[in-house]
């Protein structure tokens, strides 16, 4: 019997949490997630529907593929919160204001997801996929890296990373770079997603609710992958899109009675 997927991996993780909250309050409710850890594994992709499975540069030594998981991101924060503005009836500021204005100005309220999370690890290809120049039925092989990290101070969409680090991996022979980069991530993520709901009383039993809401508020774009194949010198180390869609903007209108 064939089995897919077979259980044939290790994996180790340490993460370190905290989390703060301001209960509603005030017209305020705010809460603050960190997490940082690190997720080790001898057999990994980049995620997809079930993720893609694992190569193995030589069979006879798992030890060699040990390294930083490519689903690890290192450090995430998550901001949310709502907050009622003051403003209108039974509210600290323009509490007598006339009903016209009220129905206006009064009511409205903020809400606001934000987060924060740096990238995945880069998995330096040694060719395109499939490339595989041991000859010995191996599913992977792995480029060579001169023993230096190719980690930039300020690196670009043109230069992410510093490419001359590495290079082809020889035929019959194993290529000494690590499944992953521990030095090297894709772009990171971070993302602004806010609504701003107004609701309006039109009778004792009637109320209307008018939302507007924004993905993506500050259409701050997400970049894809630099280019990872050694032989491709034309996007090896370079970033040539973004990954994420624009600012979405949609209005609704609701009735409750």
């Amino acid at each position: 019997m064939n089995a897919f997927r077979k259980p044939q991996a290790n994996s180790l993780y340490h993460a370190f949490t905290v989390r703060g909250e301001k209960r509603f309050s005030d017209g305020l409710n705010l809460l603050v997630s960190f997490t940082a850890g690190k997720l080790i594994d001898d057999a990994s992709q980049t995620v997809t529907f079930l993720g893609e499975a694992g190569t193995k540069q030589d069979f006879y030594n798992r030890a060699a593929e040990r390294s930083i998981s490519a689903q690890d991101v290192s450090r995430r924060l998550v901001i949310s919160g709502n907050y009622e503005i003051p403003i209108g009836r039974r509210k600290p500021f323009l509490s007598t204001l006339p009903g016209a204005l009220d129905f206006v100005l009064g009511g409205w309220q903020l809400n606001g997801i934000a987060s924060f999370q740096t990238g995945v690890p880069l998995k330096i290809a040694n060719g395109p996929a499939g490339t595989n120049n041991t000859n010995l039925g191996s599913p992977g092989q792995r480029p060579n890296n001169n023993g230096q990290s190719g980690k930039l101070d300020n690196p670009t969409m043109e230069r992410y990373f510093d490419t001359s680090i590495f290079s082809q991996a020889p035929n019959f022979t194993f290529g000494n770079t690590s499944r992953t980069s521990p030095d090297l991530r894709a772009p990171s993520q971070n993302n602004l997603d806010a609504s701003i709901f107004k609701r309006f009383q039109a009778t004792e039993r009637m109320t209307f609710e008018f939302r507007a809401e924004a993905f993506d508020a500050t259409n701050t774009p997400i970049l894809n992958t630099p280019g990872i194949d050694v032989t491709n010198v034309g996007t090896f180390g370079i970033v040539t899109a973004k990954d994420n869609s624009r600012r979405q903007v949609q209005l609704a209108l609701k009735l409750l009675f």
